[in-house]
Parts: C-alpha cells; structure tokens; sequence
C-alpha cells in the first residue's frame, strides 16, 4: 500500500511540474524584431506576414484577442518587400508568432 502511495505522488508531482512547463511555454512575452512578407521580404516560404526575430523567420498571426487595428497592420505585410521595424506583445509557438498587438516602432533619424 505504501509503494502504491509513493507511486502516485511521485506521478502527481510529475504531472504538476509538466503543467508548470506547459503554461510558461505560453506566456505572452514582448518581442522585436522586423515585419515584412516571407517570400518577398525574406524569402522563405509563401506569401504570408512574416516577422524576423534574431536569425529566426517566424509567421505572423493575430489572436483571438488581437483589435482589428492589430490585425489589419498584419495583413498588411503580406506582399511587403520592405520590412517594418515592430514591437509585438504574443506567444511563439510552433514556428509562428500569435501576436495579442502589433505596433510599429519609430526609427530615430539621425542628424
């Protein structure tokens, strides 16, 4: 009885740890990096909104919880040649970015 016991709290802890693991992984985090179309922009895959963060090209997708202003600016980089400095507040995950906002970012001119 006692190893059954010991069994399944260690299972417990287990799967409590796992589902810490899991929900960090979903964090929403604030990442920059540059906007533009994948194929156009940085040719890799098809036309899509793509952002490009360090080496890494990621596709570029609204949440559920994005505003319409969010995800027209998405939409936007679709067949976009020139990339777009942005600031996005969203979760990686699977080789895409699920943006909750997307804004741009203001370059300084320098004098």
């Amino acid at each position: 009885m006692k190893k059954a016991l010991v069994v399944l709290a260690a299972v417990g802890v287990v799967f409590a740890l796992w589902g810490l693991s899991v929900a960090a992984v979903d964090e929403v985090q604030e990442l920059k990096g540059d906007a533009g179309c994948a194929m156009c922009a940085f040719k890799s895959g098809g036309c899509a909104a793509a952002v490009k963060i360090g080496d890494d090209v990621f596709a570029l997708k609204a949440s559920d919880k994005a505003s319409n202003a969010t995800k027209e600016l998405i939409a936007s980089f679709k067949g976009a040649a020139k990339t777009t400095k942005v600031a996005i507040k969203g979760v990686v995950k699977d080789k895409a970015v699920i943006a909750d906002e997307v804004t741009k970012v203001e370059e300084k001119k320098e004098e």
